[in-house]
């Protein structure tokens, strides 16, 4: 079965909440409680705006920043931090399905699409849109 993704040039994106330090260049099992329970706290403030979710490489792990798109600092919430998401090449990946299904299905699409040698990841920065209830977009930045 093929993997359909778009290769895409995204502006800059700036996005805001909270942070979770990552073990690795990618959500590993291990912080998998850490970043749903701190999803959950920012689910809590019932906040009426898109959720987005920012993964930033530093080395050789990364930084989660679990929250929503802003323009400016204007837009940020006290409290919250904000990282940036950097122009560039990236392939998109959409996933229309169940609810609890769509972030598995998205990242299992990304690893499928780099096993076979179709997109050569850099990990600089991924992105998460939840652009509805069942669906969700999946940026990747390229080499």
């Amino acid at each position: 079965m093929a993997v359909d993704f778009e290769l895409v040039t995204l502006d800059e994106i700036l996005v805001a909440g909270l942070t979770v330090p990552l073990t690795g260049r990618e959500v590993a099992a291990r912080d998998l409680d850490l970043v749903n329970f701190t999803w959950d706290r920012y689910l809590a403030r019932e906040k009426t705006v898109t959720r987005a979710a920012a993964y930033i490489g530093q080395n050789d792990h990364a930084v989660a920043v679990l929250g929503y798109e802003v323009r400016g600092l204007d837009d940020l919430d006290p409290g919250d931090v904000l990282t940036r998401i950097p122009q560039g090449r990236y392939a998109r990946f959409v996933v229309s399905d169940k609810p609890y299904d769509l972030l598995r299905t998205a990242w299992a699409q990304v690893a499928k699409a780099e096993a076979a040698g179709t997109i050569t990841r850099s990990h600089t920065a991924e992105l998460e849109r939840y652009t509805g209830p069942t669906s969700v977009e999946v940026y990747v930045s390229l080499d």
